[in-house]
């Protein structure tokens, strides 16, 4: 018999298991000696954290490394006689890519919609464990970010004119354009409700004025957090806002290029707008807590939409 809780609330945990979930199936393994299918689990070790444990035993039985781990339960297993007990926890990874199976008692790895039919133990148990994780997921699990996609908001458009309109009041001629760039530039373009903003200077000689007025105005110089050509700033406050990333970019600066390409070519053509709303709303359902997870989901889309833009650039030049 097992008593759940919310996970953290036990300690001593001794055992955990492991929801593993590729794309839109669930990932099981074929035990040598059982004959049967299970998901992967086992014991924490002396000195080992359940998550490092979960982590560990889950490369034992798949293979899998590439995943993103959060905690879902504590259980209490009750043992048959009534008396003894251990603590367990239960964890969902999101497996980003399948590795091979290392030798262990496990003979293969296998993908499944539902519970196997050849399942070590109790199916019912294991739907019910299923029904469990969806009302757990309904809600941000402590510590975790849910990834948000919602449906185009035309106000989007209004919340960049009232950051601008401070960015203006602050910068004044220190730059040459505003930039409203991002998903949600994007007329009927689903996406993660934050504004993104390239503020455009003539080039780099500008930059320390436009930090000294941005500082004034409540915006901290973060650097260009390893990609050239793009300068973060972070803010608190700013509640009579909508949240917002801001960046500032010299003219010639190739992701100032790529942002605005993007923007303008998706702008320019709606059924693309339908398809990419489509895959991130399938990114965000399929990691709805894994930010690295979803941004893979949706990279090789936007990649394929850089070349549609550069072939059209292509055949302009020709």
């Amino acid at each position: 018999m097992k008593k759940y809780y919310k996970a953290g609330e036990l300690s001593n945990i001794g055992f955990v298991v492991i929801f593993a979930r590729y794309k839109d199936q669930w990932v099981y393994s074929f035990h040598k000696k059982r004959q049967s299918f299970e998901h992967p689990g086992g014991h924490v070790e002396p000195g080992e954290t359940p998550l490092a444990a979960a982590f560990r035993e889950l490369w034992e039985e798949t293979g899998i490394r590439d995943c993103y781990m959060i905690p879902l339960w504590d259980y209490e297993q009750i043992w048959d006689d009534g008396v003894g007990k251990n603590n367990g926890r239960a964890y969902l990874a999101y497996v980003h890519a399948l590795g091979a199976l290392p030798e262990s008692e496990m003979e293969r790895v296998a993908l499944f919609d539902d519970v196997p039919d050849n399942y070590t133990y109790d199916r019912e148990e294991e739907r019910a464990d299923f029904k469990r994780m969806e009302e757990v997921l309904k809600t941000s699990p402590r510590g975790y970010k849910r990834v948000e996609v919602s449906p185009y908001d035309p106000v989007w458009a209004q919340d960049f004119q009232a950051i601008k309109k401070e960015l203006d009041s602050a910068l004044g001629d220190l730059t040459l354009s505003i930039e409203h760039v991002g998903s949600t530039s994007v007329p009927r373009l689903a996406a993660k409700p934050i504004i993104d903003i390239d503020v455009v200077i003539e080039d780099e000689t500008v930059l320390p004025a436009v930090i000294k007025a941005l500082a004034a105005i409540g915006y901290t110089h973060e650097g260009n957090k390893e990609i050239p050509g793009r300068e973060a700033f972070s803010y608190d406050g700013k509640e009579h806002l909508r949240k917002h990333h801001l960046y500032v970019c010299p003219k010639d600066s190739e992701e100032l290029g790529r942002h605005v390409a993007f923007r303008d070519y998706l702008r320019a053509h709606p059924e693309e707008v339908a398809e990419y709303s489509r895959v991130k709303q399938e990114g965000a359902k399929l990691y709805p807590f894994d930010i690295d997870g979803y941004i893979a989901y949706k990279s090789p889309y936007i990649e394929g939409v850089y070349q549609k833009f550069r072939r059209c650039q292509d055949g302009r030049n020709t």
